[in-house]
């Protein structure tokens, strides 16, 4: 992806602003692993996802992947949503310091997905929860034929075998997995699993 010269400052804006945070937003080691890892891959992330134009991301935390996206995918309409307080503060700080346009809630995914159902073309989400609780928090925002990426770690495929009750429950099928679209050569893409909500769901 190429960035413009706005992009790339307000990623930096972002990266100091998480890297100063006094709020637990992202583990020790992943804020080390920042500049490194966590950015290129949720630039990576956002550079696959196709034209929305609705996205929300669920468990946002510190802003990986949604603040990134909100930056790096302005044609895009981008939705955070997290749960605990001071982290949707933090977004909402963000959003002002850079300047850039993104929605926030505060909440539970299970609590708000019957207000917001059927309404978003694409989900993401990052080391949020194993695949098959996630799917019950995402899946009912997504309208028919709209598209979950769920972002996954080394586990990915037990999560999957684990989760093919849930896929039949709320109405999804698997699309992609890391094995036909990560290679294991490439450290800057994340693994992921996308799903989508079946079109008749």
């Amino acid at each position: 992806m190429e960035l413009t010269d706005t992009q790339r400052e307000q990623l930096e804006v972002f990266t100091r602003r998480v890297e100063s945070s006094p709020h637990n937003l992202v583990s020790r080691r992943a804020r080390d692993e920042l500049r490194d890892r966590h950015v290129p891959e949720c630039v990576a992330l956002a550079a696959s996802l196709p034209a929305g134009p609705r996205l929300l991301d669920v468990g946002s935390g510190g802003g990986f992947p949604g603040v990134v996206i909100a930056i790096t995918r302005p044609d895009l309409e981008v939705t955070l949503l997290d749960a605990t307080a001071k982290k949707v503060q933090f977004l909402q700080e963000t959003r002002e310091t850079t300047g850039v346009p993104f929605h926030v809630e505060h909440g539970r995914a299970e609590d708000l997905r019957d207000a917001h159902a059927n309404t978003f073309d694409l989900c993401t989400a990052r080391a949020v929860a194993p695949l098959g609780r996630l799917l019950g928090w995402t899946v009912p925002f997504l309208r028919p034929g709209g598209l979950l990426y769920a972002v996954k770690g080394d586990r990915w495929r037990d999560e999957l075998d684990e989760a093919r009750t849930e896929l039949r429950v709320w109405g999804a099928e698997v699309v992609a997995t890391p094995d036909e679209i990560h290679t294991p050569d490439d450290t800057t893409s994340p693994m992921v699993v996308i799903i989508r909500r079946t079109p008749t769901a």
